[in-house]
C-alpha cells in the first residue's frame, strides 16, 4: 500500500521534471513515438506496463507507465486511462488522509493531460467529477467543485451524457441542497435538465442500456431530495405537461411526486391524472379523481369517477369502500334511497364490515323528515336507524364504541309513550315504516 503511494508519488515528480532532461522525446517534439531511442524505449515500455495492467498487477506497472506518460503521451490514450486505474488503486488502498489528497491531486491532472492531448473535454470532465465527487472529503466546497465539473460535462455533451454522469450529478445537486449551498429551485431545475437529457437518450436508436436504471434513480433521489416544493414543481410540471401531454411514464412519475409532496390540491395535478386515466385507465387514478372531486363537492364528477373505480376495482373489499364514500357522497347531496343502494352494494361486497350499516343509519336520520309529512311517522325513521348502528356493532365489534354513541345520540328522537299510544302501538310492537325505506323494525318509546 505505502509502496504503490510512493511509487506514484515518484512518477508524478519525475513527470515534472522529466522534460528538462531529455529532448527528442514525443512530448517535447509533438510526434507519438519520438525519435530514435526514445521511440524504441517508449512502445518497450508501452508494451511493459500495458501488459501488467492486464495481469492486474499495477505495482510493477508504474515505472514503466511513468515514462510512457512523461515522454510520449500522445502513444496512446490507454496511457490515461491505465493512469486513472493506477492512481485509483491506489487511492483505494491508501489510509492516510494525506496521501489520498495527493493521489486524488495526481488523479485530477492525469485528466487534465488527456484534455490537453485528447481532446474529448465534455466526456473527460464527466469522469473527472465522477472521481473527484467519489474520492474527495466529502465537503460542501468539494461536492460545488464536483458539482460545477459535472454541471460543464453535461452541458458539452448533452444527449451523449453518461448514465453515471446524470446519476452522480442528480446525487451531487442533492447533496448540495443538502448542505444548504443551492436552493430547492435549481435542484428542480438541475432534475428538469437530467431529465431532458435521459428522455432524448432513451429514444436514440441505440440507447445507454444503463439509461433506464439512471432514469430509475435520478427519480429517487430528487423524490427524496426534500427540495421539491409545490412552488418549484408546479411550474416545471405545468410546461412538462404542455410539452409532452401523452408520455404516460412521465404523467404516472410526476403525478406520484405530486401527490407525495402533497401538491395534489393543484389545477396541473389534477390535469395529468385525468389525462393519465384517459390514457391509460384503472381503478386508484380513477379513485383519486373521485376523491378529488368530492372534496370539492362536484358531485356528478365525483360520481363519474367512483362508478369507473368500482367497475375496474377486482378486490371486493376495496369496492365496498368506494361504494360507502359514494354513499356518503350521495346522501349528502340530498338523494337518500340512491345512497341506500350503494351502501347494500358495500355490504354485499364486504359482509364483514360493520360501516355500511353506520352509513345506512346515518342515511335515514338524514332522511326522516322527507318521508312523510306526518311527525310520527319521522321519528319512527329513528327506530330503523338505531337498527342499522346496533347492526354496525354486532357485525365489527371496534365499532362498538361509535355504535353507541350514534344509538344515544338518536334516542330522544323517538315518539314518547302518549304518541305511540295515541297510533293504537305499544312498545316492541312490529312496524313498516313507509315511503322508500320500506323496513319493519320495532316500536320504541324515547
Amino acid at each position: 500500500m505505502k509502496t504503490l503511494f510512493k511509487s506514484l508519488l515518484a512518477a508524478f515528480i519525475i513527470t515534472s521534471s522529466t522534460t528538462l532532461l531529455f529532448g527528442q522525446k514525443g512530448i517535447d517534439d509533438g510526434s507519438k513515438f519520438g525519435h530514435g531511442e526514445d521511440s524504441i524505449r517508449c512502445l518497450t515500455n508501452l508494451s511493459l506496463y500495458r501488459e501488467y495492467v492486464k495481469q492486474g498487477n499495477f505495482a510493477p506497472a508504474i515505472a514503466p507507465w511513468q515514462i510512457v506518460y512523461s515522454e510520449c503521451p500522445k502513444v496512446s490514450k490507454y496511457v490515461f486511462i491505465d493512469g486513472v486505474k493506477l492512481v485509483t488503486e491506489a487511492i483505494d488502498k491508501e489510509t492516510d488522509a494525506a496521501n489520498k489528497a495527493l493521489l486524488l491531486d495526481s488523479l485530477m491532472n492525469i485528466y487534465d493531460k488527456r484534455v490537453k492531448y485528447y481532446g474529448q473535454l465534455g466526456y473527460v470532465l464527466g469522469r473527472k467529477g465522477i472521481d473527484y465527487n467519489k474520492y474527495s472529503v466529502n465537503t460542501p466546497e468539494n461536492l460545488k467543485i464536483a458539482y460545477d465539473y459535472l454541471k460543464k460535462s453535461l452541458e458539452i455533451e448533452r444527449i451523449q451524457s453518461g448514465a453515471q454522469e446524470l446519476f452522480t450529478f442528480m446525487q451531487v445537486s442533492k447533496d448540495l441542497f443538502a448542505a444548504k449551498v443551492i436552493e430547492g429551485n435549481q435542484v428542480v431545475a438541475d432534475y428538469a435538465f437530467i431529465s431532458d437529457l435521459i428522455d432524448q437518450n432513451l429514444k436514440k436508436p441505440k440507447s445507454d442500456p444503463n439509461m433506464p436504471k439512471a432514469k430509475e434513480g435520478v427519480d429517487q433521489i430528487f423524490e427524496t431530495s426534500g427540495a421539491a416544493s409545490c412552488t418549484d414543481l408546479v411550474p416545471f410540471y405545468t410546461q412538462k405537461f404542455k410539452d409532452t401531454p401523452e408520455d404516460k411514464e412521465f404523467l404516472k412519475k410526476s403525478t406520484a411526486l405530486l401527490s407525495a409532496t402533497k401538491c395534489n390540491n393543484a389545477d396541473i395535478y389534477y390535469k395529468m391524472l385525468f389525462k393519465l386515466n384517459t390514457l391509460e385507465p384503472n381503478a386508484d387514478q380513477a379513485y383519486e379523481l373521485a376523491s378529488l372531486n368530492r372534496e370539492k363537492d362536484n358531485v356528478d364528477e365525483a360520481s363519474r369517477f367512483y362508478k369507473q373505480a368500482i367497475d375496474l376495482q377486482e378486490d371486493k373489499v376495496i369496492k365496498a369502500r368506494y361504494y360507502i364514500e359514494w354513499g356518503d357522497l350521495t346522501r349528502k347531496a340530498g338523494n337518500y334511497p340512491l345512497a341506500r343502494t350503494y351502501a347494500l352494494s358495500a355490504i354485499e361486497n364486504d359482509p364483514a364490515s360493520g360501516v355500511p350499516y353506520m352509513l345506512l343509519g346515518h342515511i335515514y336520520t338524514a332522511a326522516s323528515k322527507s318521508c312523510s309529512d306526518d311527525e310520527f311517522e319521522q321519528k319512527s325513521v329513528y327506530w330503523a336507524a338505531v337498527d342499522k348502528f346496533a347492526k354496525a356493532k354486532a357485525v365489527d365489534a371496534s365499532l362498538t364504541d361509535q355504535s353507541n354513541q350514534a344509538i344515544e345520540a338518536y334516542k330522544p328522537y323517538f315518539p314518547d309513550n302518549e304518541t305511540i299510544f295515541f297510533y293504537g302501538l305499544k312498545e316492541g310492537d312490529s312496524y313498516t315504516i313507509k315511503c322508500w325505506i320500506n323496513e319493519v323494525t320495532t316500536v320504541r318509546s324515547r
